[in-house]
């Protein structure tokens, strides 16, 4: 019994069931019934056979064939078949599967020659309807969908123009707005709608605004040193240093014809 067997080779080597309790981590009552053969007082067979496994291993002995003398003595009622009758029904089930390995293989491939068969039919007649759709009456491909998104893309990019033309354009306005500013110092005349609204000289670094309905009228002694902006346009510099210039503006713009320079 494979209990003695595991006693006797404790004792041999001297040790005690504390020993194997201690280093397997198997209670010491379950080593007792193991070694007494008492299977029962165990928590199940799948346990009892991990603690037999253990326990050998621990001994340093074949654990495997202490579980298969477990299972012999466990279960006594299976027996081997003779060699010769099992040699033969592995025989019969190695044909037997043979011939249905066979059997699927040629069914699989007939599936997948009619698959590969249905594909080729259905490219054919894809690209029969695709040339028939394709050709015009005189057999050439037609071209008038592609001509039509052409004229397409033609009149959508004609209305970007129109809308690129109308930012550009100033919003038209009834009044006229002049801001003026002096990166130096320039004795300066407004005049708004024929009134004088300032006469002086600006220092460097200001900023002023003048508006009017009709007109604004800017004299700059230094023209060099006057940037100026009409109704939120940029007109740069009224002159070169030094120069006198007089600018005239209205709500649509500038008077060109009413400058003066004099150096």
């Amino acid at each position: 019994m494979l209990g003695d067997k595991l006693r006797a080779e404790r004792e041999r080597q001297n040790l005690t069931i504390k020993d194997i309790e201690k280093g397997t981590s198997i209670r010491a009552l379950y080593i007792e019934c193991i070694e007494k053969g008492e299977y029962g007082s165990l928590p199940g067979e799948v346990y009892t056979k991990g603690f037999i496994r253990n326990y050998a291993a621990f001994l340093k002995l074949d654990a495997n064939a202490f579980v298969q003398e477990f299972n012999e003595e466990v279960h006594p009622e299976v027996l081997q078949q003779p060699e010769e009758t099992a040699t033969d029904a592995a025989e019969e089930k190695d044909d037997s599967i043979d011939m249905g390995s066979v059997k699927a293989s040629f069914e699989d491939n007939a599936h997948r020659q009619n698959k590969i068969l249905a594909a080729v039919i259905c490219l054919l007649v894809l690209g029969g309807a695709y040339f028939l759709l394709a050709t015009g009456d005189d057999g050439q491909v037609a071209r008038a969908p592609q001509q039509v998104k052409q004229e397409t893309a033609a009149v959508k990019e004609a209305p970007k123009a129109e809308e690129s033309k109308a930012a550009a354009a100033p919003a038209k306005r009834d009044d006229v707005e002049v801001v003026a500013k002096f990166d130096d110092r320039c004795w300066t005349q407004v005049i708004a709608d024929g009134k004088t609204l300032y006469e002086g000289t600006m220092e460097k670094g200001k900023t002023m605004s003048w508006k009017a309905k009709e007109t604004v009228s800017i004299t700059a002694g230094n023209a060099g040193a006057v940037a100026l902006s009409v109704n939120g346009q940029d007109m740069g510099k009224v002159g070169e240093t030094g120069q006198v210039v007089e600018k005239v503006f209205t709500p649509s713009g500038e008077k060109k014809e009413a400058d003066k320079k004099t150096k």
